[in-house]
């Protein structure tokens, strides 16, 4: 049975760590936020073991106690897991070494004994009643570490919280304690600016209640997590939350009626934040802390249902097949990592992959290209993982989509200053074809009439203004027609809309032209099932409006929603007339235009009607 001696016998001070260090040693410390602060100190200015040469081992390294700078003035080498631009300054300086490795297969190299630890040395909370004692904010490959190391010592800190989840270990399993009382290392925090929560807020569409977000550390997750308050049976599966989770949880969106294993709750492997967070997590059961090969194995995560996988990058060419990832991504949770959680999300099907990023770097450059430029450490490929590409001008949907649709679909969303540029040289290079017409991509997008409505027999529908990159979802509701049905829209037998007539239609302004479509969002699929716009008629001094339903969706009050809407835009533009031309025989949209909140003035003009609408 455990008894506090078993404890006390353990303990000992900084000296007698020190003396248990041999020449030529490599020692493992705990990751980032729970660096063991008191044995990092001691290595890092002890006069005893200098010149031992001595390898320090950490999956990832923050904060000042321990980096490449105090490692090489004290004469010791630093080895991690993690690559970023400061550390590949840091290799290429001879001050840091870098073991390329998935995390998945982190474990298995200290198992293997592919690298031999002599002494580990891991942060934990003061044990329990029991002995057991916990790993508290960073659980990530200690419990391997600690069955293949030869010696293990806990720096037991009454500072870090107590977790659960795979976050415990027993007295019995280390051979000394050495007690400290470090603060633990805190992030500081940074606001996101505009942009930022621009992007926040066309990602937050993107996720439905019910979902399992993976949201890391940085300001643009800041930005993301709060649009994500109203949400509601949210999970959290991540490498790393923050102060974010906070507010996730005190609104009510993050779930406590959904199993971990179905995505519930919050599952991480380590914590980054504010002394507030580190509290907050403290005995806290909503929170679950498990090793990080576990947790972003695509192979244990594919089957989590409506899956989010959020990657911030800084820049991506215009197919979505590569990224230059982010500068300064120094956690575990860089961009190797996250695609982990990428993968998962696309493995399994629903799931959806969010590529986020500014749209212009620092220097006001655009970051979608039309190809990386240069050979650069920091570029990766998607392998087609991205569904949709983000940046605060709207949303590219990406998935099934051609390498023509995918750069349209990635010009539109680029900032205006760089879309012309952009556009020509796709021309160029045959990515879109060379009579693509230029109007609608340059147009400024009115992303505020995008809304959400519930149609009768509980069909959902995105209702959004039309864009360039829906050519193929415009052909594709043309084609669902009868003969009849199309003759009723065009007053014509039209057989055919090859590209030519399709883009001419779809080349709008959003002023002398508005189009809105009506979009059903299975999975990562859209389909368009209804159009409606107005066009100006100088001649008249009015706009003309027109409507087209896909016949398997007539009858749930489609036509008349979008007829209203776009009323209401035509008011809020100071449109004065509205008018309508409909066969005679159309009696089904005759009916819709009855039943709208205006009147029409109808003229009947031998096979065809003619409306007009006052407003």
């Amino acid at each position: 049975m455990y008894t506090p001696e078993h404890f006390t016998d353990k303990i000992v001070d900084v000296d007698a760590f020190l003396e248990l260090i041999k020449p030529g040693n490599r020692i493992f410390l705990s990751s980032g936020p729970a660096v063991p602060g008191l044995a990092a100190r001691a290595l890092t200015g002890s006069e005893r073991i200098r010149g031992y040469d001595l390898e320090v081992i950490q999956l990832f390294s923050i904060g000042e106690i321990l980096n490449a700078t105090s490692c090489e003035q004290s004469g010791l080498r630093l080895t991690t897991f993690r690559f970023s631009q400061v550390g590949y300054e840091a290799l290429c300086e001879g001050g840091e070494d870098y073991i390329p490795a998935n995390p998945v297969e982190i474990p298995y190299i200290f198992a293997t004994r592919a690298v031999e630890i002599d002494i580990a040395v891991i942060a934990t909370s003061p044990p329990d009643r029991h002995g057991f004692m916990s790993l508290g904010i960073a659980v990530d490959v200690a419990d391997t570490v600690i069955r293949n190391a030869a010696v293990v010592v806990a720096e037991v800190n009454p500072r870090m919280p107590f977790t659960y989840g795979d976050s415990t270990i027993h007295l019995n399993q280390v051979s000394h304690v050495l007690m400290s009382d470090e603060p633990l290392p805190e992030r500081e925090p940074a606001p996101y600016d505009g942009v930022q929560e621009r992007i926040g807020r066309h990602v937050g569409n993107l996720i439905q209640d019910g979902s399992t977000v993976v949201l890391h550390v940085g300001r643009i997750f800041d930005a993301i997590a709060a649009q994500l308050a109203s949400k509601r049976r949210l999970g959290i599966l991540t490498n790393v939350i923050s102060d974010w989770v906070i507010r996730l949880v005190e609104s009510g969106a993050i779930s406590t009626d959904r199993k971990r294993e179905q995505g519930g709750l919050v599952s991480t492997s380590y914590c980054y934040g504010s002394r507030e967070l580190y509290e907050y997590v403290d005995g806290n059961r909503l929170f679950g802390f498990y090793p990080v090969a576990t947790l972003s194995n695509p192979v244990n995560i594919k089957n989590v249902p409506n899956l989010i996988s959020i990657m911030n990058v800084e820049r991506i060419d215009i197919t979505a097949s590569s990224v230059l990832v982010y500068e300064r991504d120094d956690l575990l949770s860089g961009y190797e990592s996250k695609f982990n959680f990428a993968v998962g999300a696309a493995f399994s099907g629903r799931g959806r992959v969010l590529y986020v990023l500014n749209s212009l770097d620092r220097g006001g450059n655009s970051n979608i290209v039309i190809s990386h430029d240069r050979e650069n450490e920091r570029i990766r490929s998607t392998l087609s993982a991205a569904r949709y590409v983000v940046t605060e001008y709207g949303v590219a949907m990406l998935f099934g989509r051609s390498i023509r649709e995918r750069a349209l679909a990635l010009i539109e969303i680029a900032h205006p200053d760089h879309r012309r540029a952009l556009f020509d040289h796709a021309k160029e290079r045959g990515i879109i074809y060379p009579d693509q017409i230029y109007r609608s991509i340059a147009a400024n997008y009115p992303a505020e009439l995008e809304t959400i409505k519930l149609f009768r027999d509980g069909l959902e529908l995105k209702v959004r203004p039309l864009r360039a990159s829906d050519e193929e979802g415009m052909r594709r509701l043309f084609y669902t027609f009868s003969p009849e049905g199309k003759y009723y829209r065009y007053f014509r037998n039209v057989r055919v809309m090859p590209h030519g007539d399709m883009q001419q239609y779809l080349s709008v302004d959003y002023d002398a032209i508005m189009a809105l479509v009506a979009v059903r969002q299975e999975g990562n699929v859209q389909r368009i099932v209804a159009e409606a716009r107005y066009a100006a008629d100088p001649e008249q001094g009015s706009y003309e409006m027109a409507f087209l339903v896909d016949e398997d969706y007539q009858g749930k009050g489609i036509a008349t929603f979008l007829a209203e809407y776009l009323i209401d835009i035509a008011r809020s533009r100071n449109i004065k007339k509205l008018t309508a031309s409909v066969l005679s025989q159309n009696s089904r949209m005759l009916g819709v235009f009855d039943r709208l909140s205006v009147a029409p003035v109808k003229r009947p003009m031998g096979e065809v009607t003619e409306l007009e609408f006052l407003l």
